[in-house]
């Protein structure tokens, strides 16, 4: 059987709290787009099929109050984004809630603000829609928060698929307890590991007469800090994997070391034998990190199941696995 893999790139500025006086190119995601195009074809070769990948793109109301347009990138870079088109890669939304505060002269992820979160979604669909011409299928909100409301809204405003899920990730306040923020980010414990269709009333779980119609395909996650797991694997192996499992899962990311990413990628595909693989990388981890990004790739191109591997968009993901 083939195994899905979605490559989720998280298109948006190389900084998280923007200089709202100095805007800049983003030259993550010039990097990005350079780095994906040249390992189109070797994934190409190492799968014998087509390779999709999936962009996210950053249009919210960031954005537009230091670019002054939320669609700013699709305007900035027309020569990318008509290349990622004509090889049939997703294009989906990237939404943060990032609300600037005069006062504090500082960003506020503002997730503790339902209207800040609902306008903010609605600007990105809006300016997608404008700027591409079609409705946004494919979502992903930042720092992986999400709640039942926005996840109603996101199907109302025509998502099919939505990949914020990360399975297993603890609640917590923030991302980053440097940074300004209200709320809270979600419990995710629970989180089944495979595509479900959502609970109208709770979007962490799969529904069942009052589901909703779009499909969250959760993020891979995996605990870190494992030795290297031998091929194949004894039970004894097995067994010491799940005792010593303390730590927290977190998100597979090509742009984490070879010794982290190479033992969660074999405990999703050997362990918990999940039938896909779906990763995440901000677009400018290709310039901080990309070292770690093209070993993780070699590490993937010479994989023991790299020929049933097969890179596909979400809908493709989820035709596979249907």
């Amino acid at each position: 059987m083939k195994i899905p893999i979605i490559m989720c790139i998280d298109v948006e500025p190389d900084d998280r709290e923007i200089d709202v006086f100095e805007p800049r190119d983003w030259k993550g995601f010039e990097q990005a787009y350079c780095f994906f195009s040249e390992l189109r074809p070797r994934l190409e070769r190492a799968t014998a099929a087509a390779v999709r990948f999936s962009w996210f793109l950053r249009m919210d109301p960031q954005i537009e109050y230091v670019y002054g347009s939320p669609s700013w990138v699709v305007a900035r870079y027309p020569g990318i984004f008509k290349e990622i088109e004509s090889t049939g890669d997703e294009l989906g939304l990237h939404t943060h809630a990032w609300r600037w505060d005069g006062l504090l002269r500082r960003w506020v992820a503002d997730h503790g603000n339902q209207e800040w979160i609902n306008h903010c979604v609605r600007t990105s669909f809006k300016a997608f829609q404008k700027a591409l011409g079609r409705p946004c299928q494919s979502f992903r909100f930042g720092d992986h928060w999400m709640n039942s409301k926005t996840m109603g809204l996101i199907e109302e405003l025509g998502a099919r698929f939505d990949l914020t899920m990360e399975p297993g990730r603890k609640a917590t306040p923030a991302l980053n307890s440097r940074e300004l923020s209200t709320g809270s980010l979600p419990d995710y414990k629970s989180v089944p590991r495979r595509p479900y269709q959502p609970s109208r009333a709770n979007f962490k779980e799969p529904g069942s007469r009052h589901k909703r119609q779009l499909q969250v395909i959760p993020l891979s996650t995996a605990r870190r800090g494992r030795p290297k797991i031998k091929r194949p694997l004894s039970l004894k192996q097995v067994a010491k994997y799940f005792l010593n499992g303390v730590r927290e899962p977190v998100p597979l990311n090509p742009a984490m070391s070879t010794g982290e990413f190479c033992p969660m990628i074999d405990s999703i595909l050997y362990i918990r034998s999940e039938p896909y693989v779906a990763l995440a990388a901000r677009a400018d981890d290709c310039g901080k990190q990309r070292y770690n990004i093209e070993q993780n790739f070699e590490q993937i191109l010479s994989h023991p199941l790299a020929d049933r591997f097969v890179f596909v968009t979400p809908v493709t993901a989820i035709s596979f696995l249907s």
